[in-house]
């Protein structure tokens, strides 16, 4: 099992004594977050869009990423991009 480095640790006991108060029984720390992420995953379309923040897309920004892109050649013409990216 992977270690998560939680960056809001005391918000997820704040949760979890919450939860125990609402539902009489406690709940581990690895079931709440367990089941907040298939909560996030079932409402994944509404968590994306009102929950995360990013910057907006203008045309301004379309418009310089478009002047700073460079047309390079590819240096291994036999390699695929997998084999390229992942060093296969």
């Amino acid at each position: 099992m992977a270690n998560v480095k939680l960056n809001n640790k005391i918000l997820l006991e704040k949760l979890q004594a919450e939860i125990t108060l609402k539902l009489g029984k406690k709940i581990s720390q690895q079931d709440l977050l367990d089941k907040s992420i298939e909560f996030v995953y079932k409402r994944f379309d509404e968590f994306v869009s009102e929950h995360i923040d990013h910057p907006p897309i203008t045309n301004e920004l379309i418009k310089r990423i478009k002047e700073t892109a460079i047309d390079a050649p590819l240096e291994h013409l036999e390699k695929t991009d997998d084999e390229l990216l992942y060093r296969l």
